[in-house]
């Protein structure tokens, strides 16, 4: 029994005439009475009485019609659903991401606007550090990871660097280096520092020592801060200097201020990553709309530089 026969049936019983039904589904009569047929010795039911020009259902045929309305019913909705998963439209995406994305606003804007193209897709969030994201996605717990780091695996994920970013020093306002026009490395050496706790990313701080060392200063870490908004309360207490994404001078946090310092040489990079041979089609979407996004800011940044240059 094939789904064409059962919408073949259907139609015959609503006209309870075969031309008629033939005319309907824009076939001849002659392949529709054949198909009927087989139907029923398929079945070993009589569907249809026959009575001169016209058809009847048989009592049998009567209950075969309400079965046969609601599989073709579920076919259609198993067919669109499967039309809407191809098309990313119904799914689930789950992304694990870091702080910096959020803070640099790229992450709101994608989620805004693929939220808007694909409202059905159920969205699961989860902030996780990057060695965190890559096991998760190995274990396929997420989709797609939004990192700092591109660990030693990356070989089995497909990558895409998002962002990359110069580090500013964060300063409480009242702070002597406040008021100059430029921070020198000269001036950073020996000052209090808060940093991110050494036994949370051990790699990270051997590379911000040893950055501070190749611009000639060494700074005192009094303080070690897991979180962002704890770090900028402690630099607005006046308790040390803080080095953080340049994006984080869209807050304004009260009592901090943001020096420039692109003498040293670190940079917040964010790359995306997804199981190259398993890519699911939530995160191909999500990915479609970093995309878009990244085409709309290249297109904004020629705007302004023709602009600027008029």
């Amino acid at each position: 029994m094939e789904l064409q026969q059962l919408r073949y049936f259907v139609a015959v019983a609503e006209t309870e005439h075969v031309a008629r039904a033939a005319e309907r589904l824009h076939i001849s009569q002659s392949p529709l009475s054949r198909q009927i047929r087989q139907l029923e010795e398929d079945l070993g039911l009589q569907l249809f009485e026959r009575i001169k020009q016209r058809v009847r259902l048989t009592p049998a045929g009567r209950a075969f019609l309400d079965e046969a309305r609601d599989l073709l019913a579920q076919a259609s909705r198993l067919e669109e659903r499967a039309r809407q998963v191809g098309k990313g439209e119904t799914c689930s995406l789950s992304i694990g991401y870091c702080e910096g994305i959020v803070h640099n606003g790229r992450l709101p804007a994608a989620l805004r606007r693929f939220r808007a193209q694909y409202p059905r897709v159920g969205l699961k969030l989860a902030a996780m550090r990057s060695a965190e994201q890559a096991e998760a996605l190995e274990r396929a717990s997420i989709d797609i990871a939004l990192a700092y780091n591109v660990p030693a695996q990356a070989a089995a994920f497909g990558t895409r660097l998002l962002s990359r970013e110069p580090f500013v020093l964060a300063l409480a306002d009242d702070h002597p280096l406040a008021a100059r026009p430029a921070v020198l490395p000269a001036d950073l050496d020996g000052m209090p520092w808060i940093a991110l706790p050494k036994a949370l990313n051990p790699a990270a701080r051997e590379r911000f020592l040893a950055a501070c060392a190749a611009s000639g200063f060494q700074p005192d870490i009094q303080f070690e801060v897991a979180h962002v908004s704890t770090t900028l309360g402690l630099v607005s207490a006046g308790l040390g200097a803080a080095i953080m994404q340049a994006s984080m001078r869209r807050m304004n946090p009260p009592g901090v201020v943001f020096k420039s310092i692109e003498w040293l040489p670190l940079a917040v990079e964010i790359h995306a990553m997804w199981r190259a041979k398993a890519q699911t089609v939530g995160a191909r979407r999500f990915l479609e709309v970093l995309q878009e996004l990244d085409g709309i800011r290249e297109d904004a940044k020629a705007g302004s530089a023709a602009f600027s240059e008029a």
